[in-house]
């Protein structure tokens, strides 16, 4: 789906719906600044997301109270409840168990890796690929744990400098269908903006993809570096900060990898829920992909 000018609106609604995940959702506030009335964002909001706004931060807040139970142990589960907008600890254990089938204490005690492998099934395991649409094998493939410590053996922690992003945002796609949008995106950006063959691209996700069903993916791919023609693509800064870095070539490693190889294991560091997965690919001189996974991380 090509965006619009509206759909642009829309994404910067929506990054401060992500950014204000614990604070109450101001419908009113939130239209205007989208230039839109009350009724109208609502439905335009459901129309290209398949939620209402607040059912669409009601999601958003569930997931990352999840995200906080798995990766922040020694946070009270009442201050994670907090934090992420619920009024008080029975409406979040309400909700919480409405949304995963499970309490939060069954949750932060391992029962999530359940749930993401049940409920979520094979999209949990994918990340950002851009295979060519004819060469598909590895995102259909199931997932295949590596080696144990040969992930772990290739991550580096460096900090990254803050990057200005153009960017499609993509809703309810994932898997094969998203790695074909993104191929078409890299297709545009060479016919429309004469983008040379080894520029870089950059795929973001705002949240653990893991707890994330396909319906509610919220998945940007953009540019970086090179002037774009089309106004209507959507314009956000990729923040600085220290990332678990995982190198490839000619290959397509997954997030869980990392998170299950590396970050489960580690005693300095932990993910930083307040910044996004990030992966950048472009081409080597053969044309063969290579790039990076980014996991935001944070000291203990």
């Amino acid at each position: 789906m090509k965006p619009t000018s509206r759909l642009s609106r829309l994404c910067e609604v929506m990054d401060l719906m992500l950014d204000s995940v614990g604070d109450p959702l101001a419908l009113e506030s939130l239209a205007a600044s989208a230039s839109y009335s009350s009724f109208h964002f609502d439905r335009i909001f459901r129309e290209l997301t398949g939620f209402s706004a607040v059912e669409y931060q009601r999601k958003r807040r569930l997931r990352r109270a999840a995200h906080l139970l798995r990766h922040e142990p020694d946070v009270a589960v009442v201050r994670i409840a907090q934090d992420c907008g619920f009024p008080s600890n029975a409406a979040f254990a309400k909700a919480f168990k409405q949304q995963f089938a499970m309490s939060a204490k069954a949750w932060r005690d391992g029962d999530w890796r359940a749930y993401m492998d049940q409920q979520v099934g094979r999209e949990s395991d994918v990340s950002f690929f851009v295979a060519e649409a004819d060469n598909l094998d590895v995102i259909l493939a199931p997932y295949c744990a590596p080696p144990p410590g040969s992930v772990a053996a290739r991550i580096r922690v460096r900090a990254l400098p803050a990057v200005r992003l153009r960017y499609q945002r993509f809703f309810g796609q994932s898997g094969a269908a998203l790695s074909i949008a993104c191929n078409v995106f890299i297709g545009d950006r060479a016919s429309s903006d004469g983008a040379p063959a080894d520029t870089a691209f950059y795929g973001v996700f705002d949240e653990d993809p893991g707890f994330t069903g396909e319906r509610e993916y919220c998945y940007d791919f953009g540019v970086a570096g090179i002037d774009v023609a089309d106004p209507n693509l959507g314009l956000r800064v990729l923040p600085a900060g220290d990332y678990a870095i995982l190198d490839f070539h000619r290959e397509w490693p997954r997030f869980r990898s990392i998170y299950e190889d590396w970050l489960e294991q580690q005693a300095v560091w932990r993910l930083d829920s307040t910044r996004p997965h990030i992966q950048k690919v472009e081409r080597d001189s053969a044309g063969q992909w290579q790039g990076w996974l980014a996991l935001p991380v944070k000291k203990r």
